[in-house]
């Protein structure tokens, strides 16, 4: 019968393996913005050719209206963070709501202004911050409605017990802050993906030169391929051991 060191093993062993998988396909993923043939031009590409167009981003009809700020956009992430106690009991942000929303657009180039589909996928936006929140405060009115009318986010902030609320003020424990990711009409953007029907089907949409959207988009998945494949040494070890 396998020896409990040799079972915990196959199971680090499987969890290494999907963690690098996974994180892998995000690298690839990413260094598609360096792999891409530049494009100003749909016509110079064939279907399926993987292209990278970069220009300034035209509304072709409807936008999405940033609910925070009310800018209107083409590729909008909202994310919600909120201070909390970690497992190891130290402060940290957590992020509490991050939906993405994205309409059809075009890329401004040089020679022609290029269709884009709405991006579902890899998207790297620059963030702005519209406004911290400490747990004591009210927020602006604007996100204020936003929050009452969104049942994912708690109308009161996290805390901790009343006879060490004092000890969670002076962490600022439930302090908010509410951001955007957002590529609006006139920013400039980089975009990689395939040519379908005249149009490009974005894998990556970024707002920043090719090499430093790839650093950017590819970080986290670097972070995740190495907790991978520690994962798959030390299950690789516990199975030997055992």
């Amino acid at each position: 019968m396998p020896s409990t060191a040799t079972l915990f093993g196959g199971v680090m062993l499987a969890i290494g393996l999907f963690v690098t998988l996974v994180s892998l396909r995000y690298v690839w993923r990413a260094s598609g913005l360096l792999r891409a043939t530049p494009l100003s031009r749909i016509e110079d590409a064939a279907d399926g050719a993987l292209v990278r167009v970069s220009g300034t981003v035209e509304s072709t009809g409807e936008t999405v209206s940033a609910p925070f700020s009310g800018i209107d956009c083409v590729a909008l992430r909202t994310t919600v963070t909120e201070r909390r106690l970690s497992s190891y009991l130290l402060p940290t942000d957590v992020t509490i709501h991050e939906p993405t929303q994205s309409v059809d657009f075009a890329v401004r180039t040089p020679h022609a202004a290029i269709p884009v589909d709405a991006p579902r996928q890899t998207v790297a936006l620059d963030q702005v911050s519209i406004a911290t929140v400490a747990p004591d405060d009210s927020p602006p009115e604007r996100i204020a409605q936003y929050v009452r009318e969104t049942p994912e986010i708690s109308a009161e902030p996290w805390s901790l017990p009343a006879p060490v609320s004092s000890l969670a003020r002076a962490l600022s424990l439930g302090r908010r802050r509410y951001s955007e990711y957002r590529a609006c009409p006139g920013d400039d953007v980089t975009v990689v993906g395939r040519v379908d029907g005249g149009s490009v089907s974005p894998l990556v949409v970024a707002t920043d030169t090719p090499m430093r959207a790839l650093v950017g988009t590819a970080t986290t998945s670097l972070a995740g391929l190495l907790v991978g494949v520690v994962g798959l040494a030390l299950g690789c070890l516990l199975v030997v051991a055992g």
